[in-house]
């Protein structure tokens, strides 16, 4: 596909309507749904991956016009998966949350947005989660896990345990204490061009989206790997964060994989030395990236992204000596 010659207007507006709000996949008697948050705005999330130059992501036809506008612009998505097993309903990544206080990219808070209205019309009210999970605890992955009531941050899925990998919340904690600069933190501030205290955005995202639910005893803290119910395990993929993981999902003999930010962008795919400035470890992420990459090409696995716009359920293929992202 050649990249286009006309910019045109609608593409480069300051926001993308939002069309895609629940889409459903199947990987054996698994049923996985997309419900969305938002779209994110175009030109926010530019220089997030330093090398996306506009030159450099036109020279990647395919991208375009799904993950790329005519400018060379990268398009950005927010939303969850809900896993549903028919012995468990899963709610993977709650993405930022209405009311949040994010100063680490203000645009994200304040929001009030019918996210929860779109979960109930994908067919799961709140009550029916069974277990709510985050592949790490940035503040655009766990923002619904708490909703605003009387001026009080309750938990928004009552009946749900919310199944947290303990090294990953260990270190988040960790974070919420003292004046030592991490690095994760340090390069979000730096392409949001957000407030500098960046330990405060993670005490607040803890105060606002964790906290609530470890004090109504609704907290699981679980080894890495951990198996969470029959068909859905958490999977290691450091290097975004300290202790990222992904999400595999099994069913007769068929596989998903839900990325979260262990493949921010589908740019990714073809270009997987390319990591995100905000990762705790650039060189880890790749080198894992490229390992995944490598053993996912050509095959049936079904890989989810959760930041990639447009049909954002595809899978790896070989493309000379680099990789692609085709959508299912």
């Amino acid at each position: 596909m050649k990249w286009p010659d006309v910019v045109s207007e609608e593409t480069l507006g300051p926001e993308r309507e939002e069309k895609r709000m629940e889409r459903s996949w199947k990987i054996g008697d698994v049923k996985i749904t997309q419900v969305v948050e938002m779209s994110v705005e175009i030109g926010e999330l530019d220089g997030l991956i330093a090398e996306a130059t506009p030159d450099a992501v036109k020279e990647i036809p395919w991208l375009y016009p799904d993950y790329a506008n005519e400018r060379g612009q990268t398009l950005w998505s927010v939303h969850s998966y809900v896993v549903d097993t028919s012995s468990a309903v899963v709610l993977v990544d709650t993405g930022c949350g209405n009311h949040k206080d994010l100063p680490l990219i203000p645009n994200w808070g304040g929001l009030n947005t019918a996210y929860l209205e779109r979960l109930t019309e994908a067919g799961y009210a709140p009550e029916q989660i069974d277990y709510v999970l985050a592949t790490h605890l940035h503040l655009d992955h766990v923002g619904w896990n708490t909703v605003l009531r009387n001026g009080r941050w309750e938990p928004t899925f009552p009946n749900a345990r919310y199944t947290f990998v303990k090294d990953e919340f260990d270190y988040h904690e960790e974070l919420t204490r003292g004046d030592t600069v991490s690095e994760d933190l340090e390069h979000a501030v730096e392409y949001a061009g957000a407030d500098p205290d960046i330990h405060r955005q993670t005490r607040l995202v803890f105060a606002e989206s964790i906290q609530p639910c470890v004090d109504a005893g609704l907290v699981d803290l679980v080894p890495e790997n951990h198996v969470i119910c029959d068909g859905v395990r958490y999977t290691s993929t450091p290097g975004h964060t300290k202790c990222h993981h992904s999400l595999t999902i099994e069913s007769h003999g068929e596989v998903g994989f839900i990325t979260g930010d262990f493949i921010h962008h589908p740019i990714q795919t073809a270009r997987p030395g390319w990591s995100s400035r905000g990762d705790w470890d650039r060189a880890l992420s790749a080198d894992r990236r490229r390992t995944f990459l490598e053993s996912a090409a050509d095959s049936e696995i079904l890989v989810f992204g959760t930041h990639f716009a447009g049909p954002s359920v595809g899978r790896i293929v070989r493309d000379g000596d680099t990789y692609k992202f085709v959508a299912a």
